[in-house]
C-alpha cells in the first residue's frame, strides 16, 4: 500500500496527545481527518495539483486525449481510503502503479505528479478537527 500517515509538526502531536486516551474522542478523530485527507487528496486529483497548489505537469495521454492527468479510468482516485490506527490514521491506495505515479519513473520518462501527503491547508484542517473535537465534544 502507498500511504501517508498523519505528520504536522509538534501542535497536532502535543493535541492528538490530549485525545489518546480518550478513545472515543480518538475514533472520531481518526474517522474525521482520514475522511478529511482522502477528501484532500482528491482535491488535488479534480485540480490537477500538488502539495504546493502547483499544476501537474500533463501527462502525454492526457494532451493527447485532451483529459486529465492521473484520471485516465479513475482508478487511482477511486482507491484511495483510510485506515484509523491506535494513535492516529493514515490514508493511501493499493494500487500498484501508486508509487510511480507519485515520484515518477525516471528511466521510462514518466514525471511524477505528488498527490500524498499534507500541506499546510491540510494541517490546519487536523488541528481544527482536534479542537472541534476537544472544544465541542463532536
Amino acid at each position: 500500500m502507498f500511504d501517508a500517515e498523519l505528520s504536522g509538526g509538534d501542535e497536532i502531536i502535543r493535541r492528538l496527545g490530549d485525545l489518546y486516551f480518550d478513545s472515543a474522542k480518538m475514533q472520531k478523530f481518526s474517522r474525521l481527518t482520514g475522511a478529511e485527507m482522502v477528501y484532500q487528496t482528491e482535491e488535488r486529483f479534480h485540480n490537477q495539483h500538488d502539495l504546493q497548489r502547483q499544476p501537474w505537469i500533463p501527462s502525454q495521454r492526457a494532451i493527447r486525449e485532451r483529459g486529465q492527468t492521473l484520471r485516465d479510468t479513475g482508478r487511482l482516485m477511486a482507491s484511495l481510503t483510510w485506515v484509523a490506527l491506535p494513535d492516529g490514521v493514515k490514508w493511501g491506495t493499493n494500487v500498484v502503479y501508486a508509487k510511480s505515479m507519485h515520484y515518477g519513473i525516471p528511466y521510462l520518462n514518466v514525471k511524477g505528479r505528488e498527490y500524498m501527503g499534507m500541506n499546510e491547508n491540510d494541517r490546519a484542517s487536523v488541528l481544527n478537527i482536534i479542537n472541534r473535537i476537544m472544544d465541542v465534544g463532536l
